[in-house]
């Protein structure tokens, strides 16, 4: 019994070890739900990483904020990552790029002057950094897992972010 345990083991592991994903011209798509913890928004984005070298890959995004308590955003995010590979099955990266942001704030109140509902909105632009981590798990040939962590660096705006990232490979 242990043999066939230690045989299928051994198999796994030769097959996983053909899922490493960061060979130079490699692409991947993604999505990803994630939490800003300044703003208390929830995250929905799409991605695309395509890998310039076998260490080095561009990954642009782009990021709606779930409307939450009247304050929404879309964020539009270009990083760098450098991977390190710690094994063909697992990756971890620091990441820095830039990023371009859209928020609005929208909320309704009662005039009692008018007898009616006010609608206020205010939007701001702004112009920002990112820095962070993340780390992947390279599932199959096919698909990627991972977990990524950054803080946002925009006037008035900085914070924190945590998102999990399903990815496919091609």
């Amino acid at each position: 019994m242990k043999k066939l345990v230690l045989l299928l083991a051994c198999m796994v592991c030769a097959y996983m070890q053909s899922f490493a994903q960061t060979s130079r011209g490699d692409s991947s798509l993604g999505f990803n739900l994630g939490y800003g913890f300044e703003s208390e928004n929830a995250t929905l984005g799409i991605d695309y990483r395509y890998n310039i070298t076998d260490e080095v890959r561009i990954a642009p995004s782009l990021t709606y904020f779930v409307k939450a308590d009247d304050l929404s955003a879309v964020a539009i995010d270009v990083n760098a990552h450098y991977v390190v590979q710690l094994s063909d099955v697992f990756g971890f990266y620091p990441l820095a790029g830039v990023d371009l942001s859209f928020w609005k704030w929208h909320h309704s109140r009662l005039d009692v002057n008018d007898f009616g509902k006010r609608d206020d909105s205010h939007k701001e632009t702004r112009l920002g950094v990112n820095l962070g981590l993340g780390a992947e798990v390279y599932a199959t040939k096919e698909m990627t897992i991972g977990l990524e962590v950054k803080y946002n660096i925009v006037k008035d705006l900085d914070q924190a972010w945590l998102g999990v990232r399903v990815g496919y490979n091609f």
